[in-house]
């Protein structure tokens, strides 16, 4: 809803859930939406605190970059 009304917005997905996130942007009317991508092998539920730490300072980058286009 945030990108249809304009508001600057970018979709998170894990690489495992790719697919699915790219058929619900279509199914809401969004196809085009910007999407950062998060790697699914270094994010477990074990991932040590640095490794987490590393994969959002990577992702914040990449939201900035999207958000500016």
């Amino acid at each position: 809803k945030l990108i249809k009304s304009g508001m600057p917005s970018v979709v998170l997905v894990t690489e495992r859930f790719i697919t699915l996130a790219k058929a619900s942007m279509r199914g809401n009317g969004v196809p085009n939406a910007p999407m950062v991508v998060l790697p699914k092998t270094e994010l477990t539920e074990y991932a040590e605190p640095d490794v987490v730490r590393n994969v959002a300072n990577e992702a914040v980058e990449l939201i900035i970059a999207q958000l500016r286009g």
